[in-house]
């Protein structure tokens, strides 16, 4: 009996420095869930105030900085993530960030479409551009011009940054006609050489998620 009871510490000591030793730098749950709350707050422009925590081992390249791949020929390892959820209910997420457990970079973020509320006039716009008889007629077009707008003047906003680059990742790719709500993705570059990917909804105008696509940019 006292042989297992012995054998039983020792693979729990053992396992506890493993996870020592594979967090350390580990900003730790309490902080991961402050800056995890403060991005979400930022990014959708909510008030959160608790959040559900856990922490998983992701794939990554060693030099990535913010992101978890890079294009780069660099040694391939891990990464531990903290990922702060707001929970809608049981089985569903409201909003979520991804934080580098070492260093407390958000990565990632993004809102469920259950949060997404049409004011009467958007939901007149989706009616209207379900009934366009034709392909590809004036009212889809402005709502793609108004959905690239919104995303570039979010961007501006919440990066603080008047000279971004705004690129359509789903460039040629058109949404189906007889839809009354759609979402599109967009590359954000700024000023100092981040690439972010953004996905917006219309007719909300409202972000879905943002993701770090690469660091800073040699």
């Amino acid at each position: 009996m006292k042989r297992k009871i012995l054998l039983l510490t020792s693979i729990i000591l053992t396992l506890s420095l493993a996870l020592t030793a594979c967090t350390q730098g580990d900003i730790g749950e309490a902080k991961a869930k402050e800056i995890g709350l403060a991005h979400i707050n930022n990014m959708f422009d909510t008030s959160e105030t608790e959040a559900e925590i856990t922490l998983q081992k992701q794939e990554c390249y060693r030099d990535a900085s913010g992101a978890l791949v890079t294009s780069g020929d660099s040694e391939f390892s891990e990464r531990w993530i903290y990922y702060v959820r707001v929970p809608l209910a049981t089985t569903m997420t409201k909003y979520e960030a991804s934080v580098i457990a070492s260093t407390g970079e958000v990565i990632y973020a993004y809102q469920s479409n259950v949060n997404i509320r049409l004011t009467d006039a958007q939901k007149k716009q989706a009616d209207e551009l379900y009934m366009e008889t034709s392909e590809w007629e004036e009212k889809h077009i402005d709502a793609l011009q108004a959905l690239t707008r919104a995303c570039f003047d979010w961007a501006k906003e919440k990066f603080n940054d008047d000279h971004l680059i705004l690129l359509d990742a789903n460039n040629g790719v058109m949404p189906p006609v007889k839809i009354r709500e759609f979402g599109r993705c967009y590359y954000v570059v700024t000023r100092d050489g981040k690439v972010y990917t953004a996905s917006m909804s219309w007719p909300s105008l409202e972000l879905l998620s943002i993701e770090v696509e690469t660091g800073l940019l040699s």
